[in-house]
């Protein structure tokens, strides 16, 4: 997953750099779906509530099937202030949407 509030800036300075060739845009680590629901439950709203699908329900619904992915990104320890994408989207996701009292 990638947070672009955050790597938008860095592709600007891989421009400066003269940075070239190919690269997984990618912020390090996973995060799953239910992960993200969550994190919108605890920062946005208490009250959200969802339900999973099953694999057999997914397949009904969906064209192909899914697929969980982590991109290697190698080349972005470059930029060592890049969060893991968890803490990513707290920073630039939830915590700006955080509801307070």
């Amino acid at each position: 997953m990638t947070v672009l509030d955050e790597l938008l800036p860095i592709s600007i300075e891989m421009a400066k750099r003269n940075l070239t060739g190919v690269w997984n845009f990618t912020n390090p680590g996973v995060v799953s779906h239910n992960e993200i629901l969550e994190m919108y439950r605890d920062y946005v709203d208490p009250n959200f509530k969802w339900t999973n699908f099953t694999l057999e329900e997914q397949a009904k619904v969906i064209v192909a099937p899914r697929s969980n992915n982590e991109l290697n990104a190698p080349k972005l320890k470059e930029f060592p202030e890049m969060l893991p994408i968890k803490e990513s989207i707290l920073k630039y996701v939830f915590m700006p949407k955080r509801k307070v009292g």
